[in-house]
């Protein structure tokens, strides 16, 4: 609707200035004319739009849509004013300016339309490298975190089996099942795409059976989550790193052990989570170490400043890691 009013202002303003420079029967007959001639080159140009053409072929087919349009446009006007020929070629000459004049607006138009396509074109193959990069990237960075987690874990616990096969073939046996379901936890979370919170926590639940089977009662552990944030979007291997530091710095070190507690809460339009242990506490151990270094890059790289990650401790009163990430982002 637009373009044909657009068309009839343009084809009026011809016929004054056509008139104004003494060209045809006066403005009446100019306007005929003007009129006949603009639409149709704007029926033939939308005609050629609809065509499954591209690049210079539609280059082609509207210049095409433009003469046509002048030469049917001059016809129909002589036919609606009964006029024939001019003597002075006015009509025609009329009808041959407004398809210049058409086309001129036309070429214009259409170059600049191929242009920002193109360059939206361009613009949006940048983007999906970039995205394509940054998630190559994370990929990376999770297998390197995991490669990092992982072969200490394992060694540690497929030393445990080995020993307890000759003085308690039992407790053996539980630690070995207790690690394959942690391996095929563990590595259905890494191969999907994404991931919910609750994903995270059946990971992390027999990740803490293993360590429950070799730390005995020295390890007790809870998850305070309600149901309904079980299922927010949440990358893999973010929790792991905190509930590992936590276990290694303050509760092995204990001699009574002690508790991990994972906790969520919903605040506004953020997760808030939780990892408190009751162990040593930062006074004693480090706190800050390479898998809590790879959990902030790896925030970072997700969720840029939007995201925090919080450590709190005091001397012999245990330590808090606590993140806070947006919610509803794709894991």
């Amino acid at each position: 609707m637009s373009s044909l009013i657009a068309t009839l202002v343009f084809n009026t303003l011809i016929a004054g200035f056509l008139t104004a420079l003494g060209f045809g029967g006066g403005f009446a007959v100019n306007l005929v004319f003007s009129q006949c001639a603009g639409l149709s080159i704007l029926a033939l140009i939308q005609m050629v739009l609809r065509l499954p053409l591209d690049g210079a072929a539609r280059g082609a087919g509207v210049a095409a849509a433009v003469v046509a349009g002048a030469l049917v446009g001059g016809a129909l006007g002589r036919l609606l004013t009964g006029l024939g020929a001019s003597p002075d070629g006015s009509h025609e000459t009329q009808a041959l300016l407004i398809g210049l004049l058409f086309g001129s607006i036309a070429a214009g138009f259409f170059w600049l339309r191929q242009r920002n396509a193109q360059l939206e074109s361009d613009l949006q193959a940048r983007e999906l490298a970039r995205l394509e990069a940054e998630k190559q990237s994370l990929a990376a960075q999770l297998r390197m975190l995991q490669a990092q987690i992982e072969p200490h874990f394992l060694f540690n616990s497929l030393a445990n089996v080995a020993a307890l096969i000759d003085t308690d073939r039992k407790l053996a046996g539980s630690l070995l099942e207790a690690l394959i379901r942690y391996l095929r936890s563990s590595l259905a979370r890494t191969r999907a795409e994404g991931g919910t919170l609750g994903d995270e926590v059946a990971l992390l639940t027999a990740y803490l059976e293993v360590l429950k089977v070799r730390m005995g009662n020295r390890l007790d552990y809870r998850f305070d989550i309600v149901p309904e944030l079980l299922a927010a979007a949440f990358p893999p291997m973010l929790l792991q790193p905190l509930v590992e530091n936590a276990i290694r710095h303050g509760l092995e070190p204990k001699v009574a052990g002690g508790r991990i507690t994972v906790s969520a809460q919903k605040q506004g339009e953020r997760l808030r989570i939780a990892v408190a242990d009751d162990g040593l506490g930062f006074g004693e151990t480090p706190g800050d170490g390479i898998g809590v270094r790879n959990v902030r890059d790896r925030l970072a790289a997700l969720y840029g400043p939007a995201a925090r990650l919080e450590l709190s401790s005091g001397v012999g009163a245990g330590a808090t890691a606590t993140m806070s990430i947006p919610l509803g982002v794709p894991a």
